[in-house]
């Protein structure tokens, strides 16, 4: 059957049809009740099988690359602009890898800048109303 096929009959497969697909291609028990779960992973394995898996050299560069990702404190990812109005002026954060840009200075924190800003210490989060943002 053409791979084409068989990736387009997936959506037409049962979830317990798509779990035995699963053990089979995976050689593992199923792991999930997400029928899209299975439907978009098996596509790829019968694709993988059918055309190959990605070369050495490109697996080494997926391996290299630096995802953006969250903080473990939850801060917003690189290159945001946070904008907070104190007394009637309005104060631009952008955020960096490694730190905090406010007006051409670079800082390790936002609290920091937020002191920078307020002239007393006072929490970053807090200031710029990121912790408002989880709730």
């Amino acid at each position: 059957m053409q791979v084409a096929m068989q990736v387009a009959l997936l959506e037409r497969q049962s979830l317990t049809q798509l779990q035995e697909m699963w053990q089979k291609y995976f050689d593992t028990p199923p792991i999930s009740k997400n029928k899209e779960f299975y439907i978009s992973r098996l596509a790829y394995r019968i694709q993988e099988l059918a055309y190959g898996g990605l070369s050495s050299h490109q697996q080494q560069v997926i391996a290299n690359m630096h995802v953006p990702s969250r903080s473990h404190n939850n801060l917003p990812p690189t290159g945001t602009r946070i904008v907070r109005e104190y007394l009637g002026v309005d104060h631009v954060v952008v955020v960096l890898p490694d730190g905090f840009e406010f007006n051409g200075m670079k800082y390790q924190t936002l609290s920091a800048v937020a002191k920078k800003i307020t002239g007393r210490k006072i929490s970053g989060r807090y200031f710029f109303g990121l912790d408002k943002q989880e709730k």
